[in-house]
């Protein structure tokens, strides 16, 4: 055991050379007993297992995701096993030959498919399958319909299989906490406890080196699973805040990141750098958050006041996870934050719990849980009335009646004309029967399913910006150029709505106080009332 911890964790950087797996050319060697440590088996992983088990003659199984997801993993360890029966195309948007482009290449490999009776697998890029489904040859049309189909949800030829990795989602929202059992599992197979993790030799071995004393530290904080969940939930808020995607060789680097940083982990998590999700989480730094709880916390440690409870929790902090106890105010906050759920000697850090401004998040999860599980249960049903009623309903009554605030909550404005205000009287619902129905695992939203009139309006993805849109507006919020994508899907909704509304037969006309009724008679004529 030659190398130190620092070493032996550079293989889970983006830069390793081991940051996409083929042949290795280092068995046997550390870093080879290293990488066999960091295998974690996933839900697609044994999706594509059971279906290699039964494939037939003739068939064809796509396997299809993003750069770094890990399709390269699964394809060569299951190549090794296959290959003497099941022919495998590991890269689509590689070609053969320097004057054959990937479209020319994947047309090769359908066109020897056909020739022949073998199952063909065949690794590809959800952008390469529309690339294809425009470009590849008519000579496979087949094909062209499949993948065209599957980029489309519809129903697909049985001789074809699409297993996608945006279907086996990262993270899971149950009983209003978020998990990630693969991050978890990936996080446990480099820090974790036990005898059989090799990565824990090095950090022994390293263990008390003041050298790398803030490494060792950092080690043994994201070993600690509740400071791991606020690790996962910080990713989750990337992932649907941002809309930020999530893949494998990404994880493996934000973990590199985090813990050999040049930092403690809580700088290292908001203070950015040279991985995507690093460079997102800024946006999350609980430093920059303003209240007077935190603001005068801060100026107790800027002026050094005594403060003995501060201290034992100091002494136990530093016990438990080797920091120091002169930290700067800003990295005290980001330290409060990643252990808001530990248990640490008088739990001094519980008094800021409620300071980081997490009701967004919260109440998402909360919403999306709902839509996710409801099946008919009336209290499900009561508390999803409750949420309509008190949230969404009035959001878009207040959002639709902005300039012309008087309107009663059942009138949407449509447009003035020569200083009057057209409204309609719309009855908006929610269709409880399309909410049952929904069955997505997209994290990144839930469909809001709502009747206007009776009439149902599509299904409309609500993710948690637009969420805190909506929340901000019934608080008397009034949206402005910092909220543009949110307002821009309000505004769609608003027009849907507004769409009926105007095609039905009753409208008013509002003028200095006074409303006018005018509605569509049988015999075409428009009857008015109210004068």
């Amino acid at each position: 055991m030659n190398m130190d911890l620092r070493e032996a964790l550079s293989i889970l950087s983006k830069s390793s050379p081991y940051a996409v797996t083929t042949v290795s050319e280092l068995a046997g060697t550390e870093f080879d007993e290293l990488k066999k440590c960091l295998y974690v088996k996933t839900e697609i992983e044994e999706a594509f297992e059971a279906k290699l088990a039964k494939i037939k003659s003739g068939e064809i199984l796509f396997l299809c995701g993003s750069s770094g997801d890990g399709k390269s993993e699964i394809l060569t360890k299951y190549k090794k096993k296959n290959e003497q029966y099941i022919d495998f195309h590991l890269d689509a948007t590689h070609s053969f030959k320097p004057d054959m482009s990937a479209i020319d290449t994947l047309d090769k490999v359908f066109a020897d498919h056909a020739a022949g009776s073998r199952p063909l697998v065949v690794g590809i890029n959800i952008g390469m399958l529309g690339n294809y489904e425009r470009e590849g040859s008519d000579t496979h049309a087949s094909i062209k319909q499949a993948i065209n189909a599957f980029l489309n949800n519809e129903t697909i030829d049985s001789h074809f299989t699409f297993l996608d990795f945006e279907s086996y989602p990262k993270f899971t929202i149950k009983d209003g906490r978020v998990s990630s059992p693969f991050f978890s599992n990936l996080l446990d197979n480099v820090v974790k406890d036990d005898r059989s993790n090799k990565f824990r030799e090095y950090f022994n071995k390293d263990y008390g080196n003041p050298k790398e004393a803030v490494l060792c530290s950092n080690y043994l904080m994201l070993r600690d699973r509740r400071i791991q969940n606020v690790v996962i939930e910080l990713l989750l808020n990337a992932r649907i805040r941002k809309d930020q995607f999530v893949t494998a060789r990404m994880l493996l680097d934000f973990i590199h990141s985090i813990l050999t940083g040049p930092n403690y982990l809580f700088d290292n998590l908001f203070n950015g750098g040279d991985n995507e999700l690093l460079k997102v989480l800024i946006d999350f730094d609980p430093s920059v958050i303003r209240n007077h709880k935190l603001d005068l916390f801060i100026l107790h440690r800027t002026l050094e006041l005594q403060d003995e409870d501060y201290r034992a929790f100091q002494t136990a902090v530093t016990k438990k996870f080797g920091l120091p106890n002169n930290l700067d105010p800003q990295s005290t906050v980001r330290m409060l934050y990643i252990l808001k759920e530990c248990d640490l000697g008088s739990n001094y850090h519980r008094n800021f719990k409620g300071s980081f401004n997490e009701r967004p998040l919260q109440k998402y999860k909360q919403v999306w849980e709902a839509h996710r599980n409801y099946d008919g249960n009336s209290n499900d049903k009561k508390w999803l009335r409750e949420f309509y009623s008190k949230i969404v309903l009035k959001a878009i009554n207040k959002y639709a009646n902005r300039n012309a605030a008087y309107l009663s909550k059942d009138e949407f404005y449509l447009s003035s004309h020569g200083g009057c205000d057209l409204a309609a009287e719309v009855e908006l619902s929610i269709d409880y029967k399309s909410i049952e129905a929904n069955n997505s695992e997209d994290l990144a939203a839930f469909n809001m399913y709502l009747e206007v009139d009776g009439e149902k309006l599509e299904a409309i993805p609500i993710g948690v910006n637009l969420l805190v849109l909506m929340m901000d507006i019934v608080e008397g919020y009034r949206p402005n150029k910092y909220d543009k994508n949110s307002v821009v899907l309000l505004d769609e909704l608003i027009t849907k709505i507004t769409q009926k509304a105007s095609a039905a037969d009753t409208l008013f006309l509002h003028k200095d106080g006074e409303r006018i009724k005018l509605r569509a008679s049988s015999d075409n004529e428009i009857r008015v009332s109210g004068l």
